[in-house]
């Protein structure tokens, strides 16, 4: 990553004093500020002794376990995505229009440093990605009922799942274009999954295979 600049608080430890002179090291300009001053730059109620400034990541070419998320507006929802994305082995998220942007701040405090890990695409039509760059993918819609069962993602060679917001689901138009649907088992009562917990347990049941 390309890391322009760091702020480091000063009366920070000496661990983060040392992490903030290693990325120095790499280009970085280095600036020290009083508590009060890291509260102000942080939109967190309690921000940790070290910032910094990084630039965008370059988009890349989709590798073989894709997640795309369909209207998933909750930041906190698009960075556990994200941070489970990487955990499993997944290679890319792409964000639909609609979606939580990358770069909103709980989006990072979400993903957990996975961020940097990452491809993600952001602002893409999901219909139109489904049916050219992902047209050769087992493309499975996550689905409340009526779905195949989550073994149905063993042994696909090329996977991208597609997760919808918790208040929609995935859209019409867009289930339209996938090649399975899939459904998790359970309820007992409750009407739904968290959208990141669904895309959790089906990360990990493809990466079973």
């Amino acid at each position: 990553m390309q890391i322009e600049s760091v702020v480091v608080a000063d009366n920070a430890s000496d661990a983060t004093v040392k992490l903030a002179m290693e990325l120095t090291g790499k280009s970085a300009t280095l600036y020290e500020a009083t508590p009060t001053d890291m509260a102000i730059m942080s939109d967190s109620t309690t921000p940790q002794d070290i910032l910094a400034v990084v630039a965008f990541k370059e988009e890349q070419p989709l590798g073989s376990r894709v997640v795309v998320l369909d209207g998933v507006s909750d930041p906190g929802n698009v960075g556990s995505i994200i941070r489970s994305a990487a955990w499993f082995g997944f290679s890319d998220v792409l964000l639909g229009k609609g979606c939580a942007d990358v770069y909103n701040t709980k989006v990072v405090r979400s993903a957990a440093g996975a961020l940097f890990r990452m491809n993600v695409v952001r602002g893409l039509d999901v219909v139109s990605t489904l049916q050219s760059e992902l047209a050769a993918y087992t493309t499975a819609a996550a689905v409340l009922v009526g779905g195949e069962p989550p073994e149905s993602l063993h042994n696909a060679e090329q996977l991208c799942l597609v997760i919808g917001s918790e208040a929609h689901g995935v859209s019409e138009r867009v289930l339209d274009a996938c090649t399975l649907r899939i459904t998790i088992p359970g309820g007992n009562g409750t009407e739904s999954l968290n959208a990141a917990i669904a895309a959790s347990l089906l990360m990990y049941e493809a990466s079973r295979s």
